[in-house]
């Protein structure tokens, strides 16, 4: 009892649907696609050996009704050669327009068809005392090379046999050989629906595991993608942050070196940060960090520029160009321009718009005397051919910036002009100083 109650278990799991409704509509495009050829190639071929056949009975002697059963086999050869034609306009036109369920029961139509002529040339071999050679060759083919689900396959290849015995049975034909045509096609049939139950399983639990490992490499990629976004992302800001500037923005340093490309970096500073933080905690200073981030990632987009959290309250706006869009600049040893005639990228623009947005943003303290929060700005640019390394162009930026805190915060400092007087140590507050405002 337990044996069988194990076999029906089995029989129970090999009958269930593998595939979900949803699957089956994905399963159905999947295999017509994969099996597209193949099925061409197959109805062509039956075609052929139709006509082949029908020319055969057209040349013999009397022609091909000369009697009753070989009209029934020249019957046969046509309706299937009609047939297969049709199906085969249908199967093609169906396919170019994608109609992937109609063709799964296009397919089972033809199966039938091909069942039912499988028949009718058995039953008129039988009338000529031949075997069911036509039956053991064909049933198996349509097994291997047709889907079918495990119900379409007992259902189908049974009832054809079934056909087959209670003709031989009850009309005596071919009863010499009715013995062994019994057992040769009972076994024929049991083996056919276990090749057609092998394949429909095999098609379908690949299709299977194929969704699920490309389910699971979805996730890997989405996991790898957050992962890698996460190495490049300031957490708390939101913003790039300086693997992001050093990997992603300056990357291609070496081809911007190359290609003489141009190249502007504002480095922006939040005046008097710690002395916020101190006063009004660091929840409010993190509120603050993001308010500055915010405006700088909205300008550096309006700007064509990256934004940057370089570290603490100091930041980044990176912008790259090509130096053939503009007109020739007169480069000095540093790299920058000493007309700073830049036309499309006028750094000077830029800064100006950036320090007056940050102004209107109007983030409020008075921790320090002031009524808002305020930014210090270092201004480099230049003609990155100039450049040795991406760590210099930081340099002059913060070297500039620098100038721009001594000078007494809340302005803007361009790195290039009277660089010499820091170099020889001269009194930064007052040679530093390009432009000031406040």
């Amino acid at each position: 009892m337990r044996r069988t109650s194990m076999m029906i278990d089995r029989l129970k799991q090999t009958l269930k649907p593998i595939l979900s409704t949803e699957q089956k509509e994905r399963f159905a495009e999947y295999y017509t696609n994969r099996t597209y050829r193949v099925e061409i190639a197959v109805a062509v071929f039956i075609a052929v050996m139709q006509a082949c056949m029908m020319v055969v009975f057209l040349f013999r002697e009397g022609g091909p009704f000369a009697f009753p059963r070989r009209s029934g086999y020249f019957s046969l050869y046509t309706a299937l050669l009609a047939v297969t034609l049709l199906f085969l306009a249908i199967f093609i036109r169906w396919v170019k327009k994608k109609k992937y369920g109609a063709i799964a029961g296009l397919r089972m139509l033809y199966v039938v068809i091909l069942c039912l002529w499988c028949i009718g040339i058995t039953v008129l071999d039988q009338m000529g005392g031949n075997t069911i050679g036509v039956y053991c060759y064909l049933i198996p083919t349509i097994a291997a090379i047709m889907l079918m689900s495990p119900v379409e396959s007992i259902t189908l290849f049974g009832v054809s046999w079934l056909i087959i015995v209670l003709l031989l049975v009850f009309t005596g034909l071919n009863a010499e050989n009715l013995f062994s045509n019994l057992i040769n096609g009972s076994f024929v049939t049991l083996l056919s629906i276990f090749i057609s139950i092998r394949y429909n399983l095999s098609m379908k639990t690949g299709f299977r595991d194929r969704e699920i490992i490309a389910m699971q490499y979805e996730k890997i990629q989405k996991a790898n993608e957050l992962l890698q976004q996460m190495a490049f992302t300031d957490q708390l800001t939101g913003l790039q942050n300086r693997r992001s500037l050093m990997e992603r923005i300056f990357g291609s340093f070496e081809e911007y070196h190359r290609e003489k490309r141009r190249a502007e970096v504002v480095m922006v500073d939040i005046d008097y940060f710690k002395q916020y933080n101190d006063s009004y905690g660091h929840l409010q200073g993190d509120d603050c960090l993001k308010k500055i981030a915010d405006i700088l990632e909205r300008f550096a987009g309006a700007e064509g520029a990256e934004a940057v959290r370089f570290g603490g309250e100091e930041f980044l706006l990176v912008r790259v160009e090509d130096v053939t869009e503009a007109q020739p600049l007169e480069i000095n040893k540093t790299g920058t321009s000493d007309n700073m005639a830049f036309n499309d990228m006028a750094s000077d623009d830029m800064a100006e718009r950036l320090l007056k947005e940050i102004r209107e943003a109007n983030i409020l303290r008075s921790d320090n005397g002031q009524t808002q929060v305020t930014v210090s700005l270092g201004v480099w640019k230049g003609n990155l051919s100039q450049i040795d390394k991406v760590e210099t162009i930081i340099s002059y930026a913060d070297q500039a910036l620098y100038c721009a805190k001594h000078a007494g915060r809340n302005r803007i400092y361009r790195y290039g002009q009277r660089q010499e007087m820091l170099e020889t140590g001269a009194d930064t507050a007052g040679s530093c100083k390009e432009r000031i405002y406040g």
